[in-house]
């Protein structure tokens, strides 16, 4: 029998997935995807559990805290599946050690972790692998040299000067804080009456401070906020817009009116006009409230604004 290596433990698992397809997970892994691959996941987190299954979650997914629960896998970043997805759909010939692992998992392939699969074997040594992978039962034994009484010493005052110098530099970090507008605003915003903003219909802009507390768009005079300023507005929206980031991190938020109407923003917070606060996106109101598609308006605008 040839020595089984990491090359030989991915060939067995492809092999097992070609074959049966994903077997109990079939139906999420015959044709894979990121977001079903991560869904296979979640659904045998609480009904595949042997002995060593914990170490090929706790590894794959990096848990924190060391509970192995559903909603980190939910939030975990589809991305990282994409390798998993290339590798079954045979776009790639090899994956890392922890990504084959956990497809071992999820077609319930035997024996699993990899390092069983060499000890299934009788292999007493590491083979060919991409990866390292620590024994967590029986962790080595490990000794280390005394340290000298001048090298203990030479330790302590390199650690000193480390401390001295983190001090330092945080110190003149703050300080740089604190003078940023002088130091680095060739043109600052003197604290004067243009020092405000109000809100125009779809976005916010500059207003005077004197005219406190309302402006001439009939609404509140606010303290400046630069980046709400830049990146606050009111869009209209349609089925050709992004409405989430590659992360799935939404882009719009959303506020129905007492009325039925739905308005759309670029950025979280409280509406402009009601205070209340805005909701992020989800599928189903994309699915209910947007057109597919609508004729664009301009932002209303006075001309004559301050």
């Amino acid at each position: 029998m040839k020595p089984r290596t990491s090359k030989n433990y991915q060939e067995e698992v492809l092999k097992k997935y070609r074959r049966e397809k994903g077997g109990e997970m079939s139906g999420y892994l015959s044709t894979p995807t990121c977001s079903q691959i991560r869904d296979a996941c979640i659904y045998l987190l609480n009904s595949r559990k042997e002995k060593k299954d914990d170490y090929i979650l706790v590894r794959f997914f990096e848990f924190k805290s060391g509970d192995i629960n559903i909603r980190d896998i939910e939030n975990f970043g589809l991305g990282k599946f994409k390798a998993i997805e290339k590798f079954l759909k045979g776009e790639i010939k090899h994956t890392s050690t922890k990504n084959i692992n956990l497809i071992s998992w999820l077609i319930d392939f035997q024996p699993r972790p990899y390092e069983e699969f060499l000890k299934s074997n009788g292999s007493t040594h590491p083979y060919e692998t991409d990866e390292q992978v620590p024994d967590h039962t029986n962790p080595p034994q490990t000794s280390e040299a005394p340290i000298s009484p001048p090298e203990e010493e030479d330790l302590k005052k390199r650690r000193r000067l480390i401390i001295t110098i983190s001090i330092i530099f945080a110190s003149l970090l703050m300080i740089m804080l604190i003078l940023k507008p002088s130091l680095f605003n060739s043109n600052p915003i003197p604290n004067n009456e243009n020092h405000c903003m109000a809100w125009a219909d779809s976005l916010y802009v500059e207003v005077s401070c004197t005219s406190h507390p309302y402006s001439d768009f009939g609404t509140k005079v606010e303290p400046m906020d630069r980046v709400k300023l830049n990146s606050f507005k009111k869009v209209e929206v349609t089925m050709a817009t992004d409405f989430f980031s590659e992360d799935e991190k939404p882009l719009i938020w959303y506020f129905k009116t007492k009325g039925g109407e739905m308005e759309f923003f670029t950025a979280p917070g409280l509406h402009p006009i009601t205070g209340e606060t805005l909701r992020k996106i989800t599928p189903y109101i994309i699915e209910t409230y947007v057109p597919l598609h609508i004729n664009n308006t301009d932002s209303f605008l006075p001309r004559n604004q301050e």
